[in-house]
Parts: C-alpha cells; structure tokens; sequence
C-alpha cells in the first residue's frame, strides 16, 4: 500500500484547524497549488473524501473527523521522535543484585510518584552482566557494586555501601564472642589474639557470592589484601540464599548491610567484626554518547539522591 506522507497528515491537521486551505498552507510553508495537490494524494490513497467544499471553507467530513483523535496520537508520537520529552516515555535499567533488590524499588517508586507517564524495564544481574547488557544496547542505564575495567562507558559514583560478615546466632556466637574477647585482652596481647580470631574466621566455611558479583570482587581484594585464605568457600548466586545457608549453620556469610538489615533487627543474624576494610561504590554506567531527556530527568533524580545520602 502507498501510504500516505508525514506531510500529508500534517497539511490534514493543519486544514482542520483553519479550514482553509490557504491558511494550511501558509502555516506549512507550501504553495497553495501543492497543498491543493497533496490533499487530492491524500485523498485518493485513503479511498475516501475528507473535506466538503462550500464556498472558500473546507468543512471535515465524517471520515476526517473520525481520523482526527489517531491523527493528533500519530503527530505527537512523530514530535516525540524528533524532540524527546524528558517526562514521558519508558527507561531500561539493568542493575546488579544489591541495588537492584534492595535500592532501586523505593526510589522508582518515589520518582513515578512525581513523572507518573514515564514506566521502567528492570533487568537484575551480577556487575559483570550488567555491562554485558549495556553493551549489547538493552538497557541505557546501568547500576553496579564493582569496578568498571573500560572507556566505553560513562561511569559515575552515587552511592557508598558497606559489606559486613554476618553468623547465625545459633551457630556462630563463639566466633563473635571471640572478638569481644580481643577488645578486652588489648591490654596484654592485642596482636596474639587478633591473630586467633583471624584464624577463627579462616577456619570457618565462607558463603560468598559468585564471580563476577561486585560483593565477591572487592571481598577478594580485601582478602588478598590481609593476606587470609578461608578453608572453605561456597558459592552462591543470590544473596536470599547465602542468608538462608548462613542461619542453618552452613557458614558464614559476606553480604552488603543493606541485604541484611531486617534479619540483624530480628536476630536472624548476627555482625562478625573483622579488620576486613568492605566500603565500596556503587555506581551509575551510561554507554558513551547519546542521552535521551528522560535519561537526564532520571540522572538528575539519583544524582539529587545520593547528595541527601552522602
């Protein structure tokens, strides 16, 4: 079918706001001769007349008018190709498991509650799928807990967090008594009994997260760092699952506060201090180049965030 021109629906919108086709095209900047020509065009590929001629006015017939409410639909959506809103549209977030369970859900919902027409995609995955995802272009804004290794994105610290070391109370109470028991013998042999609760925690079975997470990446670093080897490490995936494998006593767990907090609240589980320094970054990545409005609205949002935060 040879369908009709952007600029034949816009010489027909034009007509029905003036209803003069001397008018219409005036406002388009064409000749009256083709404005006349591309109504007949119209006109013919439709199958079906749109204007009644009587006297100088050209009055819409049934046809236009039922046309009009998907004409004025099919107009903004050109202007919206041309001129992005900042306000309206849908964003395709791709997050890694942190921020995606634990951040990301409330201020979606604080921001829609302010730009109720713009709707999001979110994608959960570990920080090195993330930058899988926006590389391949199917998402156009990436949050991550890890470093990110590369120049073709634009990367941008938000937020800190912290990771911490977490037991079951039911199984793992000596390994924190332990520490205490470090504090109060200071005094007498601090770096004796530093060196014994290392070894405690050592001995322990380690839950930690898989390659590839930000957590496991900046745990090994700290690891490496003090030079601790634990006896035995299980991976998992998903940190609902290291919380649970933590509290049946199958080892201890390495996890962001965040994860944890309401199961600290419930002495579900318990801190396990340790001179493992676990502060990290989480951070905003865009792909290098184009940012649509919307993206900018949405940037401007986390940005003003993480300034309350900080």
């Amino acid at each position: 079918m040879n369908y009709p021109s952007p600029r034949h629906w816009l010489l027909l919108d034009a007509i029905c706001r003036w209803q003069s086709l001397s008018k219409a095209a005036d406002k388009l900047a064409l000749s009256q001769p083709a404005a006349s020509q591309a109504l007949k065009e119209l006109e013919q590929r439709l199958g079906y007349p749109l204007f009644l001629r009587q006297n100088r006015q050209l009055l819409p017939t049934q046809a236009a008018l039922d046309l009009l409410p998907k004409l004025q639909q099919l107009l903004q959506l050109q202007q919206e190709l041309v001129d992005p809103a900042s306000t309206r549209g849908e964003l395709r977030l791709v997050a890694s498991e942190t921020i995606g369970c634990y951040l990301l859900p409330a201020l979606l919902a604080e921001f829609t509650a302010k730009h109720p027409d713009i709707s999001f995609q979110l994608q959960i995955c570990n920080s090195s799928d993330v930058q899988t995802q926006l590389r391949q272009q199917q998402a156009q804004l990436g949050f991550i807990e890890g470093p990110v290794l590369t120049s073709e994105f634009s990367v941008q610290y938000w937020l800190q967090d912290q990771l911490v070391l977490v037991g079951s109370p039911r199984f793992h109470a000596d390994i924190a008594g332990s520490q205490d028991d470090t504090q109060e013998a200071g005094k007498q042999s601090t770096a004796r009994s530093a060196k014994r609760s290392a070894e405690r925690l050592q001995r322990q079975p380690w839950i930690i997260r898989e390659r590839g997470s930000g957590t496991r990446a900046v745990l090994e670093h700290e690891l490496a760092r003090l030079g601790w080897t634990p006896a035995k490490v299980l991976e998992l995936q998903r940190p609902e699952a290291i919380k649970q494998a933590v509290k049946q006593g199958l080892g201890i767990g390495c996890l962001p506060e965040l994860a944890v907090q309401d199961e600290l609240a419930a002495g579900q589980l318990m801190l396990l201090p340790s001179p493992l320094q676990l502060q990290r970054h989480l951070s905003l990545v865009v792909p290098v180049g184009y940012q649509s409005p919307l993206l900018q609205t949405f940037i401007r949002f986390l940005q003003q965030i993480a300034k309350q935060k900080n």
